[in-house]
């Protein structure tokens, strides 16, 4: 944008110690400027829509400045562990130490020194934009189709934005402990408030998600997008569908799902798949909506001898003949098994033109696995087991293809699994662990380990540490930022204390 949007409120805190009318005139001034749907829509690129990559870092994500948001979350669970085999002067582990092993303060570098992640801010000063531009649209009048679509798309973003932080600062939704439960701040006023901030329950959130989603669905209903960097119709149905199904709520699930199925149901033939290729790309018939970086694909850069893999816990799922083992893992040269969804290969010197997110590339195939998933809870077989056989039909050459037929726990078993190899390293695991525990038909849970190791030159590598998560342990919530408890004098209350696990 040619003219900065000026207001960069820590944790809605939308209003600094210098007053609250010195906000409100510069808040004024933003309005001001953003007079035109035209305006608006800058303004929807530049502090709405998550940033993109200009161009491929080379070693790590961070080189990316603002693009890559929640860069830590698919480090935390069990589809992934370390590699490492010789010394190398770059740990891609480095990046998320504090949060691949589960540090009491996960901000903290392999020695322990803290350093403040941009998560919080910068994606409450998204939400403090995406309330700026609801409001905004419903006061002009130069051009109502396109403010009809913007104020759509600013609700779509509201609510995805409060999906992640509501379900990685705070426990899974549980029916019965929801309304009480401490969710994440809740602001959705377009001025300040002045206040501090408290937590507003779990429930609060996840009505507020539903009721965007909703008004957003009423905007979006006819309108093309004009690229897959544009939220459209079904990327408001599969978040909605995502939505019902972290709340139990099946029938919804299955509703929301098949209106993504109805409209876009052709999936990626894995047959066609060409080899040394990203799986993500907008040319990709699943393809529904994208935005921000991709961390994943360097924290398991290729060739280096000290960073991430998958786990070996997630690759024996992968039967014989499936396709997606060597669309979505490519094992490099020194042998690491490698995340490729989002392809980069210096051996191969292969680097991306165009940068697609890890947490934030929605597609079809989720629609398929969410109705699943519903189905089997509801005891709906064959509506559950014909989703999962449609999906899988496009992840095997037809000879390798093989129906599966099951009922009851082994069925919702399968999903869960189908769910993991399918999805792994988009930002489903981590918030799939925590659900599922509190699952009263069928609960699920399991111990994760991540080893850590080192290695000197002219050595062996050597363990170090090896982490324990627990099912029910505390570090399944991610630490509210320090900085936010002390700007809100204490009513930002934090979550329990987590181990200290420093060795």
């Amino acid at each position: 944008m040619k003219k900065a949007f000026k207001y960069i409120w820590f944790l809605l805190a939308a209003f600094s110690l210098t007053g609250c009318k010195k906000f409100l005139e510069e808040q004024s001034q933003d309005l001001a400027y953003a007079n035109t749907w035209q305006k608006m829509e800058e303004v929807m690129q530049g502090d709405v829509y998550m940033k993109h990559f200009t161009s491929p870092p080379s070693n790590s994500f961070k080189e990316s400045g603002q693009a890559v948001y929640f860069p830590w979350l698919n480090a935390m669970d069990d589809d992934v562990t370390e590699f490492v085999s010789s010394p190398y002067y770059i740990d891609n582990r480095d990046d998320v130490f504090g949060f691949y092993t589960w540090q009491a303060n996960p901000c903290v570098d392999k020695t322990f020194l803290p350093y403040i992640d941009d998560t919080w801010p910068k994606v409450y000063k998204s939400i403090n934009a995406a309330n700026i531009m609801i409001y905004q649209a419903s006061q002009l009048h130069d051009n109502p189709d396109q403010l009809k679509r913007i104020k759509g798309e600013a609700l779509f973003l509201r609510a995805y934005y409060y999906f992640y932080l509501v379900n990685t600062f705070a426990p899974a939704y549980s029916k019965e402990t929801a309304k009480i439960d401490m969710g994440v701040p809740l602001k959705i006023t377009e001025f300040v408030e002045d206040k501090h901030f408290t937590r507003s329950t779990i429930d609060s959130v996840y009505q507020q998600m539903l009721t965007d989603l909703d008004a957003s669905e009423k905007y979006l209903t006819g309108i093309s997008p004009s690229s897959i960097y544009h939220a459209n119709i079904d990327a408001v149905n599969l978040l909605q569908s995502r939505i019902y199904l972290y709340m139990q709520l099946w029938e919804n699930a299955i509703t929301a799902a098949d209106k993504v199925i109805t409209r876009k149901p052709v999936l990626f033939n894995l047959t066609n798949y060409k080899p040394l290729t990203s799986f993500f790309s907008k040319d990709n018939p699943e393809a529904i909506f994208n935005e921000g970086g991709n961390a994943t694909m360097y924290l398991m850069g290729d060739g280096l001898t000290k960073s991430f893999q998958a786990s070996p816990g997630l690759m024996k799922l992968y039967n014989t003949g499936d396709l997606r083992r060597t669309a979505y893992f490519e094992t490099d040269n020194a042998g690491k098994i490698r995340y490729t969804k989002m392809y980069r290969s210096r051996t191969n010197n292969i680097l991306p033109t165009e940068i697609f997110s890890d947490n934030y590339f929605l597609r079809n195939a989720e629609a398929y696995l969410n109705k699943a998933e519903a189905a089997a809870m509801l005891g709906r077989s064959a509506d559950a087991n014909a989703s999962l056989n449609t999906l899988r039909q496009s992840r095997f050459a037809p000879a390798n293809f093989v129906p599966v037929n099951y009922s009851g726990a082994e069925l919702v078993n399968f999903v869960r699994d189908e769910r993991r190899r399918e999805l792994c390293f988009e930002g489903h695991r981590w918030f799939d662990l925590k659900r599922y525990a509190l699952n009263k038909a069928y609960p699920f849970t399991t111990t994760i380990v991540h080893n850590y190791s080192d290695v000197s030159y002219g050595a062996s590598p050597f363990l170090k540490a090896s982490l324990v998560l627990k099912p029910g342990d505390p570090d399944y919530l991610v630490p509210i930022p320090l900085d936010a408890i002390i700007f809100n004098q204490g009513s930002l209350q934090q979550n329990p204390e987590r181990q200290n696990r420093t060795f």
